[in-house]
């Protein structure tokens, strides 16, 4: 399951063709979304958001964050998310940030290897996946 920041769903028209196609990245790598926000207040929201990620990760899931470079806290929410996790008695799952200024093709390539890379670790395996 992925963590993705609107920002990277629905892209302003003028980094449209900056970023690399993070849907169909997430789908080839059979990642699910998780949609955050937009930058704001969003308390309640985030709160669901949290109670999602741990439930996630107590059923086995693999749990990733694709933040922004350069947008406010990565597009992540990260301030207010990252406690609410940890009261959940979950961790903060690893990041990956895209960054716009680089090739959008190379960009996609390194977010490929980031998913690719990263799983449960094998005992986690073998308790959640049958």
């Amino acid at each position: 399951m992925a963590l993705v920041p609107d920002t990277l769903i629905n892209p302003p028209d003028r980094a449209r063709t900056a970023l690399p196609d993070i849907l169909g990245i997430l789908e080839a790598n059979n990642y699910g979304v998780l949609q955050l926000p937009p930058a704001g207040e969003h308390s309640l929201l985030l709160a669901v958001i949290a109670d999602q990620v741990a439930e996630y990760a107590h059923h086995g899931y693999a749990v990733v964050a694709i933040g922004v470079h350069g947008e406010p806290g990565n597009g992540l929410h990260w301030r207010r998310l990252a406690p609410l996790l940890r009261h959940r008695g979950g961790s903060a799952p690893p990041r990956h940030l895209i960054r716009p200024a680089v090739d959008a093709a190379a960009e996609g390539q390194r977010l490929a290897a980031f998913l690719a890379d990263y799983d449960l670790s094998v005992e986690e395996q073998r308790r959640w996946r049958v």
